[in-house]
Formats: C-alpha cells, structure tokens, sequence
C-alpha cells in the first residue's frame, strides 16, 4: 500500500488516584466514566498544507471490579492504537494512512498505570500536511491485558468525519458565446466567460488568450486556412464564487475551419487545483447565442 508522509504528534498525560480507605466516607455512588472515549476532536481547513490538520484526544480508564466496599482495578496494562482513515470522494474506497504515530500501539510511559481503579491515561494526537481534497476519520483502538498478559477487553471508537477540501482556485473557461458583428459579415465577436470555481479568489494578472486560424483565399478561389493567430488579455482578480467575467474578442466569421479556442491561465501564473479544465473550443458547428459550447478534447 502507499504509504503517505504524514506528520503527528502525540502528547501523553497520565493521571494517577488514590483508592479509598476501607470505612471511609463515601459519596452515593455514580456512574462511573466511560472505559474509553474521544474528546477534543478537531479538524482545520487550509491552503497552508502544513496548517491542514486533524486532531483527537483519547482517554483511557483501567477495567475494575467490586470486591466488598472497593474498587479494585483488574488491569494490569493498558494499550491505544491511533489509525487514520481517509477517503478520496464519498465513493471511493476507505485507505488506512500511514506516518509516525499511527498503526502501532503504545502503551503509558508508566507501565504500572492502570493498576489503581482510578487512574487515567490521556492522548492527543495530531496529525497535519492533510493531502486534499479527502475526507479523514480517526479509528482509536484500546485494549486492557490483565495478569499474566490476558486480554481483558477491547474497544474501537471513531470521530466524525473531517472535511479537507482543496482550497485552491480552479479557473475554467465557462461559455463562449458567437455574435455576428453589424456591417462586417466576415467577422464574429466571441465572449468568453472566465468563472472560478475552486475555494479561494484566483489573483492576477492571468491571462486569457483566444486563437483563431485564418481564412485565406487559395488558387482556384477555394478558400485555406493561415497560420494560428492569438489575443491576449488579462484579468487582475476572480474570486470564488463570483459572478464570470466576459472577456471579449473579435475574430473571423466562425466556420468549422476558424472555429476559436479560449484558454485561461495559459502559463499557470495562479496556483489552481485544477489545470485540465481551463479551454473550451467553439464546436464546428459555430452554434447560435443560445447553444452550449462543448469542451476542447
């Protein structure tokens, strides 16, 4: 399986009780706390890989019994095991990630502690440089052994899920649109619209260029096509979301020969998600206003 750098950190704390006294004052009993448990969980969205982090905290309490008026803890070691889990889309298969502090178990720098009924055992753990976009899990795993190494009990838990989304933006080239230009028959004027459709504002300037191939008259009155020409403009600022901006060009009348392509971002001047998405091509047909143009292969 991949294995993927990961980084996590883990913080043990241990918190040791005392066991009452035989006739001692005691409370009207309570619930006791639960054996194990997730508290803390968190989960940070960023652009900042290093800031994209998910984080957990687990608690541990030994396995006790009843003998007469006390509370005698049965444990004699006390283990956690931190995976995480990720998925790539809701469809996609669930992968155990691997890095330091995950997969392995550990056990309390105290090796005694578990033994008093009323010590606990706590564990953050964080892990950062999240790849995106997936969904990430924890899965903590317990396990308590009593004398002469026997498994006493185990137990799994899980957060919720945390979202880290790619928060780059994803610049695209959402329509061309073909317009007949008054009084010049041999011309079109095409308008393109830039949209962005990723996390964050795409800041510039980027540019948009659009190409054309020209008609030109061939022996015999046919008609052939030039050499490639193309226009560049530029825009200074989309953000996420925002309303797209029309970027105009004039070029020849359309024709499945002179059909344009747009391209934002040629140079990949902005660090977008996604760089597959930034042409389209008027189709051959050189539909009207109202028709969807269809994407470049």
């Amino acid at each position: 399986m991949k294995r993927i750098a990961l980084v996590a950190v883990i913080v043990l704390v241990t918190v040791s009780g005392t066991v009452a006294l035989a006739g001692a004052q005691t409370n009207p009993p309570i619930a006791p706390p639960p054996r194990a448990q997730l508290t803390g969980f968190s989960c940070h969205q960023s652009l900042l890989p290093a800031s994209r982090t998910i984080f957990v905290r687990a608690v541990m309490r030994p396995i006790t019994r009843m003998e007469g008026t006390q509370t005698i803890s049965t444990t004699r070691v006390m283990q956690m095991q931190f995976e995480l889990l990720s998925k790539a889309t809701e469809t996609a298969p669930v992968v155990t990630l691997h890095g330091a502090g995950l997969g392995s178990w550990i056990s309390p720098p105290d090796r005694t502690l578990g033994q008093n009924p009323r010590d606990k055992w706590i564990v953050g753990h964080l892990v950062s440089d999240l790849p995106v976009p997936a969904r990430y899990r924890y899965q903590v795993s317990f396990r308590w052994f009593g004398a002469g190494g026997q498994v006493l009990s185990t137990l799994t838990r899980r957060t919720e899920p945390c979202r880290e989304p790619d928060l780059r933006p994803d610049l695209i080239v959402g329509s061309i649109t073909v317009q007949p230009i008054p009084g010049k028959p041999m011309r079109d004027q095409y308008v393109a619209a830039i949209e962005n459709i990723g996390g964050t504002a795409a800041v510039g300037p980027f540019a948009v260029q659009f190409t054309y191939t020209p008609p030109i008259s061939a022996a015999g009155g046919t008609t052939a096509t030039g050499t490639p020409v193309t226009i560049t403009k530029y825009l200074q600022r989309l953000g996420s979301g925002a309303e797209p901006k029309d970027v105009t060009f004039d070029g020849p009348a359309c024709t499945a020969q002179t059909a344009p392509t747009t391209v934002v971002d040629p140079d990949h001047s902005v660090a977008e998600s996604n760089y597959d998405n930034n042409s389209l091509t008027v189709p051959a047909t050189c539909p009207a206003l109202t028709d969807a143009p269809v994407a470049a292969p």
